[in-house]
């Protein structure tokens, strides 16, 4: 009997929770697999925007993709799908999108721009940063600083995991960060202690923590602070980290709507919204290392384990020389993008979408292309090393 009761418990939850859409992403990985078997072997997928047309089609019914591609000879962007279901507009270069942990691009720009402001320093210990109620226990072998924040490298886990962690995923699962405020990461945090410091290990709490302690040293919130010393400097109007702005109405994989998220203190790991417009631009200044932006940010620090790729500040990187490709993606419960650039070939590429369903085919069949037509025309034949994305986001 009381086996049976567990099994009633057991179904009641699921059923639940399949009410609520956490229980999507199982149905969705079984649909993404036979969607994705069409969409790589659609001969017509060979152009831009056929390829943006493809994706809409196949991987994100009832939402849209919005593409941009940078070559030496300029930009352009392609639109398909559309914003909210079959009677709505398609998405534009204004269209507002979560960007999810493309964010941590951002954050990082932020350490380096207060860097070079004398505000902080690269080797700053966490411990130092933070409020005297949130101290750190021990840190074996070595000590969280902000490189190994920026890195992953500080031993921290991927989310702070403990009760409001798991009741956020399983009580509210469309909103799985609700219960994570500042208060609950400093109570996280006091007397913690990190046992697997300098090794790779993605971490969403590592730059949730990064972005709040910034914010701390600037004595603004992490939005006052990336306004002050990055978006403003650059002309990103239209980057925020508002929950509450507007944005292209997200959908789950199999094409539901869903809410956009509200990360509260983990912002600073994917909570940023954006507009194609303004990623093509943040594309552009990472390109070029326009001020406050520099090579730091784009040079490999620590392998992140395996396929010739490294982890800089803040970026993913592939591949060495005349092949190399820096980039990230994002993902939220019903947005997804991508970006990536090959410095020694001038291109690179940006894919934003109102779907779950992942974009990273999308761009990395782009970015090839891209840097493929580049070589036609340059005579350059070394191709782009970046062969599949796997870092979680």
């Amino acid at each position: 009997m009381i086996l049976i009761g567990y099994a009633i418990i057991l179904a009641a939850f699921l059923a639940w929770n399949v009410w609520n859409g956490s229980a999507d992403s199982l149905l969705a990985a079984w649909m993404q697999r036979r969607r994705r078997q069409r969409y790589r072997t659609d001969p017509d997928a060979v152009s831009m925007q056929a390829a943006a047309n493809g994706h809409a089609a196949v991987m994100a019914p009832n939402a849209g993709v919005a593409v941009a591609v940078v070559t030496p000879a300029g930009v352009r962007h392609v639109f398909a799908g559309q914003v909210d279901g079959a009677d709505s507009p398609a998405p534009d270069a204004d269209t507002r999108f979560e960007i999810g942990s493309l964010t941590k691009t951002f954050t990082a720009a932020l350490l380096v721009a207060m860097q070079r402001q004398g505000l902080v320093r690269l080797d700053t210990r966490l411990d130092a940063l933070l409020p005297p109620d949130a101290r750190l226990g021990k840190q074996q072998p070595v000590p969280a600083t902000l490189t190994s924040l920026a890195t992953h490298t500080s031993g921290l886990p991927r989310l702070p995991w403990g009760l409001p962690m798991l009741a956020g995923l399983y009580c509210t699962p469309r909103q799985p960060y609700r219960f994570i405020g500042e208060k609950t990461l400093t109570r996280w945090l006091r007397h913690r202690r990190i046992r697997f410091g300098g090794r790779h290990r993605y971490s969403n709490l590592g730059y949730g923590l990064l972005g709040q302690v910034l914010a701390r040293r600037a004595g603004v919130d992490y939005a006052g602070a990336l306004q002050h010393f990055v978006l403003e400097p650059l002309g990103l109007d239209g980057v925020t980290a508002a929950a509450d702005a507007a944005c292209a109405q997200p959908h789950t994989s199999l094409g539901r709507r869903t809410p956009a998220w509200n990360l509260r203190a983990l912002t600073p790991a994917g909570g940023l919204r954006a507009s194609l417009a303004d990623m093509t631009r943040w594309l552009q200044a990472n390109m070029a290392e326009q001020p406050p932006l520099d090579a730091r940010l784009h040079t490999a620090r620590e392998n992140s384990g395996g396929l010739g790729r490294s982890i800089a500040l803040g970026w993913h990187v592939d591949g060495e020389g005349d092949r190399r490709a820096v980039w990230h993606n994002g993902r939220t419960g019903g947005s997804s993008s991508v970006m990536a650039f090959a410095p020694a070939h001038g291109i690179g590429i940006v894919v934003l979408s109102n779907s779950a369903a992942s974009v990273d085919a999308l761009g990395l069949r782009l970015l090839h292309a891209t840097a493929a037509g580049a070589d036609d025309q340059s005579g350059n034949a070394a191709p782009v090393h970046m062969q599949r994305i796997t870092e979680p986001y």
